[in-house]
């Protein structure tokens, strides 16, 4: 656990709600002002998925609905709403109304059957995960509404006030450990979680009943507190990190995956169907060209068939340097190839790009490729004429960042809700049935098969527009080893040479892709007219394993070398475009470390330069990280404690290398931060605030990354004016 930060002798203005700011000039109105619109595009809309189709206390079946994620304009932080899943219907209901005073963050909302864990059923709602104050030590609550309960509970001695709200929101674990990766079993009568709770460190898998589960507690105001059996034990081995996967359809097996680090995991089945539960049983797929220390897989499920219950679906690297569908059968040992691309390999329909998102259904498995940073939507039907067939879905739609929800659990498997998100909207909600399209599909010039596509909108789940949005063009540029490197680059129109800001994406095992971005990005363009360039800097995830792996430990300041070429780029290639002159650069968590790392070696060619969360040290970054993440950390960064690694990691830290720090500096942090510690931004402002101009702001009850309107919108405005002054 992190040590207390010291603020020492730093004097904080109150220029906010939860702000408190060191060396910031006042933030003028109009900036405020001029946001507004950005702001309020901003707030999009979002979707954890369908809920159940259930009955009431009477046995009158109610529809399930679809929920909703979105922050109104008078909350301090996102709420839950309900709506038809017919789109001709308008109607959106609030469903939660409380605030808590803090960043808190509900990860997950998984709709649910029914619960008896009081005596009584409690049928629909969902089982929540949510921190408190956005130090992701979430949390499990039980939402669920007085009308589908066998009867009214009194109130419970610590649930939520959601008034006015339909719903009802009870606690059901009381500790500050972790918990979170909910996966219900397709019977419904069995529930997954992972958890640190053994010793805060092993983040192992629990299960519990949720029909016929026998707890003994009553239906009255005493606390309720949630009884489980621990199925995936600690290996006794460095740290264990399982999270549940799937139930098979039987509910004999629980597939669990084992995390090493973002690059490698491991898949096992627990046979559950006992008391005890059997040791957790490594799957081992034949024939994988790769070895198992560079391998992950993702997204694994089992299938929904009663005759095929222990086939396994899932993405993996394991044949290739890019994640592929394939199946496995736990009663042969035998795989199939639906995507896999290569020579010696018979796959349905090889894709040369990673799969981003696969779910299974009772007919049908639905998925997205990552094509650069634009995601494409395909399926392929279980039964029928166009049985083992990948569909490509081609949406009219401007195109961007496509993600999706299935309705399978209520028995429409080709019913989705899809959230499209773009340089055009920021997360708008959409109906497709993908049924009647199979009537018409087509086949392009290579045989494939495709359909098209319209979507119905939900009026009442789409943000405002801002007028003259800029779309994203893909650029490549050589770095200094020849590699080539992508980037998204948008470009204020009707301009000729302008400013323009590098922002870089954290993770690093992320990417920057055609997604919306944050309301900053569409002021730059047009009211400022500044250009802005978001990199895939090398450890970039999208581009296979073996480019993501390429700035691990020792090969980490080849990242920045990748923003050296950059900047060498735009001057010898875009100088009718960009003034070299005017160059920023941005980045959050660990494009914060890059942010301040490229400002090391590069300050002499750029302007200024915007740390959000960003990591200053390397070793206090990894002894200060929560304990459940510090093994995988330390496979991507290095091992702080081993002598040599400490060396290096000490020598390329910002912090020991600010003297090299020559432009002005704005650092914003979440003081309940977990993952990367507010001792790197105090430790940061006070050693670097002696060279440069540095401003400093700490964002309180928030953590990696801001929820609170009133955060939010100031961090927002203060980045504008840093700008204005310095670029």
């Amino acid at each position: 656990m992190a040590t207390p930060v010291d603020y020492g002798d730093l004097e904080f203005t109150r220029p906010a709600k939860q702000i408190k700011a060191v060396n910031l000039p006042a933030v003028p109105q109009r900036i405020l002002d001029g946001m507004k619109q950005y702001e309020d595009a901003a707030r999009g809309f979002a979707t954890p998925g369908f809920e159940r189709t259930s009955k009431d206390a009477n046995g009158n079946e109610v529809l399930g609905g679809v929920i909703v994620a979105h922050r109104p304009a008078d909350a301090q932080v996102t709420q839950l709403y309900r709506m038809s899943t017919d789109p001709s219907s308008t109607e959106l209901s609030r469903l939660t109304y409380f605030d808590i005073g803090s960043g808190r963050t509900i990860s997950m909302f998984c709709a649910i059957l029914e619960d008896d864990w009081r005596g009584v059923r409690r049928r629909g709602g969902a089982i929540m995960v949510m921190d408190l104050n956005g130090n992701e030590h979430f949390q499990l609550w039980r939402y669920w509404e007085d009308s589908l309960a066998d009867q009214v509970l009194p109130k419970v001695q610590g649930e939520l006030d959601n008034a006015p709200g339909l719903g009802r929101i009870e606690r059901l674990t009381y500790d500050d450990y972790r918990y979170g990766s909910i996966v219900m079993s397709q019977t419904n009568n069995l529930m997954a979680f992972a958890s640190n709770k053994e010793n805060n460190k092993d983040t192992l898998v629990y299960v519990t009943r949720l029909i016929d589960s026998n707890t003994g507690a009553k239906a009255d105001a005493s606390p309720f507190i949630l009884s489980s059996r621990l199925v995936a034990p600690s290996t006794g081995e460095g740290t264990t990190m399982y999270s549940p996967q799937s139930f098979s359809l039987d509910d004999k097996y629980l597939l669990i995956k084992r995390q090493y680090g973002s690059s490698y995991n491991a898949l096992y089945a627990v046979d559950i169907s006992e008391k005890q539960a059997l040791p957790p049983k490594l799957i081992e797929f034949p024939g994988a060209t790769e070895k198992a220390e560079d391998t992950a897989f993702y997204d694994a499920a089992f299938s929904h068939n009663v005759n095929l219950p222990h086939l396994i679906y899932c993405t993996t690297n394991g044949y290739g340097d890019f994640a592929s569908i394939v199946t496995y059968d736990l009663d042969t040992a035998s795989v199939t190839h639906i995507t896999t691309s290569g020579a010696a390999i018979q796959a349905i329909r090889p894709i040369l790009w990673e799969i981003e998102d696969l779910k299974v259904t009772s007919d049908n498995i639905v998925f997205t490729v990552n094509v650069e940073g634009w995601t494409s939507l395909f399926f392929m039907p279980l039964s029928g004429s166009h049985k083992d067939t990948v569909i490509e879905v081609k949406v009219a739609w401007e195109r961007g960042w496509l993600t999706f929800q299935t309705n399978d659990l209520n028995d429409k498997p080709y019913e989705l809700t899809l959230h499209l998100t773009s340089y055009h909207s920021r997360g708008r909600i959409t109906y497709l049935d993908l049924l009647p399209l199979l009537n018409n599909v087509k086949k392009d010039e290579n045989g494939n098969a495709y359909v098209l596509a319209s979507v119905l909108p939900y009026a009442q789940a789409a943000p405002p527009t801002v007028a003259h949005e800029v779309p994203p063009i893909l650029i490549r540029y050589k770095s200094f080893d020849g590699l080539e490197i992508p980037a998204i680059y948008y470009r204020p129109a009707g301009q000729s040479v302008t400013p323009v800001i590098i922002h870089i994406h954290g993770g690093p095992e992320s990417q920057a892709t055609a997604n919306y971005r944050t309301p900053t990005h569409s002021y730059l363009l047009n009211e400022l007219k500044i250009a802005i360039i978001y990199p895939n800097v090398r450890g970039s995830s999208g581009y296979g394993k073996k480019y993501m792996a390429a700035d691990d430990v020792l090969k980490r300041e080849d990242s920045v070398k990748d923003i050296g070429a950059l900047l060498d780029h735009i001057a010898s290639n875009m100088q009718n475009e960009l003034d070299s002159s005017r160059i920023a650069v941005a980045g959050g968590s660990y494009g914060g470390y890059m942010s301040l790392a490229t400002l090391t070696y590069y300050s002499s060619k750029l302007a200024c330069g915007i740390e959000n969360f960003g990591i200053g040290h390397w070793p206090s970054f990894l002894e200060n990280t929560a304990a459940v993440r510090r093994a995988a950390r330390r496979r991507e960064y290095g091992d702080e404690t081993i002598p040599e690694i400490r060396e290096f990691l000490d020598r390329i830290s910002p912090i020991n290398n600010t003297s090299k720090i020559t432009v002005p500096l704005l650092i914003t942090h979440g003081e309940n931060d977990s993952r990367v510690t507010v001792h790197e931004a105090v430790s940061m402002y006070k050693i670097v605030s002696k060279n440069v101009h540095t401003e400093l702001i700490i964002c309180e009850m928030e953590g990696h990354g801001y929820k609170q309107k009133s955060v939010i919108e100031f961090t927002n405005a203060a980045d504008i004016l840093f700008l204005e002054r310095y670029l």
